[in-house]
């Protein structure tokens, strides 16, 4: 199915679900999103090149909700368009279905979805390549469940699959598979501890380059401290890994790389709800399956603030920071976004933000961009 079928696909989901969901009974929800931004450094080169985007996203959820079952149909379809840069012009689909089931001392999943999106919009947490207008298709499934072994202690199994494809040969074609064994123990009503295990696998290939398989393990211990309806605490510590081999195509000569690593994991995060303000703190050493065909070590930081000055406006400011450990190309980004939200009417609201960019490759190349965005969110 070409891409511009998969968009008319989307856009004839997303008007069939207001009769699915008088048929079915579900709960449906519509909102639309059109923006204009504007980015002093589109590519985010040392030469700088502005340009205009221009978005709009018609999105659609349906929920299901009964004493033992919820499921949520979300689907989506985002159409850009660029002022300077037309070959990045955009119609990216998405749909994501997620299910519960509970029975008396278990609780049954399955999620799983499908979405188009271009790869240089996760350009500065991957690879750096913003002037790529490559598409990736990404296909995702996690089915699990949890059982109560006591009144104090949950067990739960979890799968987990990733299959991403790029339309051009300046990405590997990868595919991640998990499968993890989780423990949580209810210390007493604010305090629980947490354990777990998972065993990965992760393969690329990249035509007539390289192709690559890692195998890595986790474990990990935790707590979570809920001391409050308003302040939620988490960590986590633990340890990886990993075993790859590579084969990398060098004319007619076939090299093979084997390696192995270990490392620590980190987790730690922070949930505060006032009256008025909302505050969260993340930080993590984790592992990220890269579109380059290796299983990168990540160090990231990630603080968020709201303040809502009435019912109908609020205003807050998001920082993020990546540190990534790649064999091929370390890389540092920082994002510090400030935004102001205002409900003109009860189904009409304003939204506008300003964001700041930094990228560092590590190289001596370290690139800044601005960007600002207004835009009109309207829920039917």
């Amino acid at each position: 199915m070409n891409k511009i079928t998969k968009s008319i696909a989307a856009l004839i989901l997303l008007v069939s679900f207001s009769t699915v969901s008088l048929a079915a009974g579900w709960v449906a929800d519509f909102n639309f999103d059109a923006d204009a931004t504007y980015d002093d450094n589109f590519l985010m080169n040392e030469a700088e090149q502005d340009s205009w985007i221009y978005s709009i996203k018609p999105e659609a959820s349906l929920i299901y909700l009964s004493p033992v079952v919820k499921s949520e149909l979300d689907a989506k379809l985002a159409v850009k368009r660029y002022s300077e840069f037309d070959q990045f012009d955009s119609e990216d689909p998405a749909f994501n279905w997620k299910n519960s089931y509970k029975k008396e001392r278990s609780t049954w999943s399955l999620d799983f979805g499908y979405s188009e999106n271009s790869q240089r919009d996760f350009a500065d947490q991957d690879t750096g390549q913003f002037d790529s207008n490559t598409i990736v298709e990404t296909v995702y499934v996690d089915p699990g469940v949890v059982f109560r072994v006591t009144e104090k202690d949950d067990l739960g199994i979890s799968f987990g699959y990733t299959e991403r494809d790029y339309n051009a040969d300046d990405f590997s074609d990868n595919e991640d598979q998990t499968i993890g064994l989780n423990w949580q123990h209810k210390v007493d009503q604010v305090l629980s501890t947490t354990a777990n295990i998972s065993v990965s696998q992760y393969e690329a290939e990249r035509p007539n380059v390289n192709t690559n398989k890692t195998d890595y393990e986790k474990i990990t211990v935790g707590f979570i401290y809920q001391y409050s309806e308003s302040l939620s605490i988490n960590g986590s510590t633990g340890y990886f890994q990993s075993d790859s081999r590579k084969r990398i195509l060098s004319g007619p000569v076939v090299l093979i790389v084997d390696s192995d690593n270990t490392g620590v994991l980190l987790n730690l995060g922070m949930n505060y709800s006032q009256e008025s303000n909302d505050w969260s703190l993340s930080l993590s050493r984790s592992l990220y399956p890269s579109s380059q065909g290796d299983v990168e070590e990540r160090d990231s930081v990630r603080v968020g603030f709201e303040h809502r000055y009435t019912s109908r406006s609020s205003a807050g400011i998001n920082l993020s920071w990546y540190d990534t450990d790649s064999a091929l190309n370390d890389r540092e980004s920082i994002n510090i976004s400030p935004y102001y939200h205002y409900r003109i009417t009860e189904k009409l609201k304003l939204q506008t933000s300003y964001v700041f960019r930094s990228y560092d490759r590590n190289s001596g190349s370290e690139v800044e961009s601005n960007r600002v965005k207004i835009g009109l969110r309207y829920s039917f």
